[in-house]
């Protein structure tokens, strides 16, 4: 099985295995980059006009705009591109994804994490299921991944549905694996997160895995990603969710760093 992508430009670069989560860093948050780029532009030009001690300082500041935002792209690549195994491909590995037959892909309308995780599926039943809510998630990079994002095509049949966090279109006991790659911290309503752990819990079988991609709320996430740390939960915010709706904790590591990667079992 492979997954086919489109020729064009945007969905060649956002569908590559080698550069896709830097790309999509990158693309989807090109305000930001475009207002450091004016921020640098603009100090460093203005240095050139201004006396001493202000010209270091705006060198000084153009300069570490710069930085910043290469910081943030180098961080991405490292986390999401480099290497021959990526978060995902790890995950399938911790999770045996090779033995499920039931799948559930959870996404707010970011693919790369279902085009990587696909080839590695070899069951029957892939479910991708939506969990976007427009009036509760506002964040403006993510609208712009939901209209940029090229579509998902693969020579498997995938069943397309959208859910809540209190309600997902599947019955009981029926999933042997679930997978929830960087779209859970979008529920920052508490609720919502109780909710969909919940859900999880009633969809998996008796020793169904839940695998699940997440940056936490830390230092190093915060020098990586400025301010967007603060939409991120920390480990023990997750932790607190599991052990409410019933599951427990099989494998817990950090994926260069930046990424927990969770296998969950329902006892």
């Amino acid at each position: 099985m492979t997954v086919k992508t489109e020729s064009k430009l945007l969905p060649t670069l956002l569908t590559s295995r080698q550069y896709s989560g830097m790309m999509a860093t990158l693309i989807y948050n090109w305000p930001i980059f475009a207002g450091i780029a004016l921020f640098t532009t603009v100090v460093i030009g203005a240095s050139f006009i201004v006396s001493t001690p202000w010209r270091e300082l705006f060198l000084l500041s153009g300069i570490g705009g710069v930085v910043w935002a290469m910081i943030i792209l180098l961080a991405s690549f490292l986390v999401y591109d480099w290497g021959n195994q990526h978060e995902y491909d790890r995950l399938a590995e911790l999770g045996e994804l090779e033995k499920a037959n039931m799948m559930v892909d959870i996404t707010c309308g970011k693919l790369r994490g279902s085009r990587g995780i696909l080839p590695r599926f070899k069951g029957g039943h892939y479910f991708l299921i939506d969990i976007y809510d427009e009036a509760k998630m506002s964040d403006n990079a993510l609208k712009r991944a939901r209209s940029m994002e090229p579509t998902l095509k693969t020579e498997r049949r995938i069943y397309h549905r959208t859910g809540k966090p209190n309600r997902f279109p599947l019955p009981h006991n029926w999933a042997d694996a679930i997978y929830c790659s960087f779209s859970l911290h979008e529920l920052q309503d508490k609720a919502d997160r109780e909710a969909i752990f919940k859900e999880f819990a009633r969809m998996l079988k008796p020793k169904g895995r839940l695998l699940i991609a997440e940056h936490g709320r830390d230092l190093s996430n915060a020098i990586a990603f400025g301010p967007g740390v603060y939409s991120f939960f920390s480990p023990s915010t997750w932790q607190i969710h599991f052990e409410s709706a019933g599951l427990k904790v099989a494998h817990h590591e950090r994926w260069r760093g930046l990424v927990n990667l969770w296998v969950i079992e329902k006892d």
